[in-house]
């Protein structure tokens, strides 16, 4: 009976650091500019990352080398972080996305992760884990006549338009490359992102919500010149927003998604 308990209770406290980082992410890059983009949205709240233990939702999901590639690891991400310090690694060497990811795929738990990897010699690779919860996908490619290349993908998503329909507003967007990945962030959201937050969920948030499809979500931006930090992800790069359930204020929406569109706005029109 002891053994049993102490089985429960292990598998209760591990349970949600497994489950929780389903999410829906956009990832892009322009090898004219070395420029590359993540964003991303998660119904995991803030204080849930803490018990990762994580930052935040960038802390265990983007990998980003400037000058040479962008990555996002998700799903039931490693919390060892071993997958992302290696994509990050190999991503240096110059090492091709297909064989990163022959080499993920020796991970015994491979079948519950969500990979996608753009390098700019404007290779790709993706993979959605047949063990991710529905719906989950990938979709990657170039938009015609640009050296823009993207990837788009999610999991325990509300339908597959969450993807396609963020893959047409990339395509189809205007200005600089954090425009079209906030119109494809914007436009998952819109198809309703991360099928298990409404503005009922909580942690609630004093703020207006009309629809709420996440609990936090961000967008970063590296030039090829930015400086590399000391893991994968922690750089000094030429832009990053934030936004949690725990930093959202009266004056913005609960949801995450819009409120980093109000972020970003803000941003583009500082001095």
């Amino acid at each position: 009976m002891r053994r049993f308990l102490t089985i429960a209770f292990l598998a209760a406290f591990l349970l949600p650091a497994q489950s929780a980082y389903a999410t829906w992410s956009v990832i892009a890059l322009d090898r004219s500019t070395g420029v590359v983009v993540i964003a991303s949205a998660t119904c995991v709240s803030q204080q849930a990352f803490a018990r990762f233990p994580a930052k935040d939702l960038r802390d265990v999901q983007a990998i980003v080398v400037p000058g040479k590639g962008v990555a996002a690891a998700q799903a039931a991400v490693d919390n060892t972080r071993a997958n992302q310090r290696l994509i990050y690694a190999e991503i240096q060497k110059g090492t091709p996305p297909e064989q990163i990811l022959a080499m993920l795929k020796e991970d015994p738990r491979i079948n519950g992760r969500q990979f996608a990897i753009l390098d700019m010699e404007g290779r790709m690779a993706g993979f959605s884990g047949s063990g991710n919860q529905a719906v989950s996908l990938h979709q990657q490619g170039q938009l015609d006549g640009t050296q823009i290349y993207y990837s788009i993908q999610g999991n325990i998503l509300a339908s597959e338009a969450v993807v396609t329909d963020a893959v047409k507003a990339f395509s189809s967007g205007k200005g600089e490359l954090t425009d079209r990945v906030m119109a494809a962030m914007e436009a998952a959201d819109a198809k309703g992102g991360d099928k298990r937050c409404t503005c009922e969920s909580l942690p609630k948030v004093d703020a207006p919500c009309s629809a709420k499809t996440a609990h936090v979500a961000y967008i970063l931006q590296a030039a090829k010149t930015d400086a590399l930090g000391e893991s994968y992800n922690d750089g000094k790069y030429q832009m990053y927003l934030s936004v949690s359930d725990s930093d959202i204020t009266p004056q913005e929406d609960a949801n995450p998604v819009k409120t980093l569109r109000m972020r970003y706005d803000r941003w583009k029109k500082r001095p």
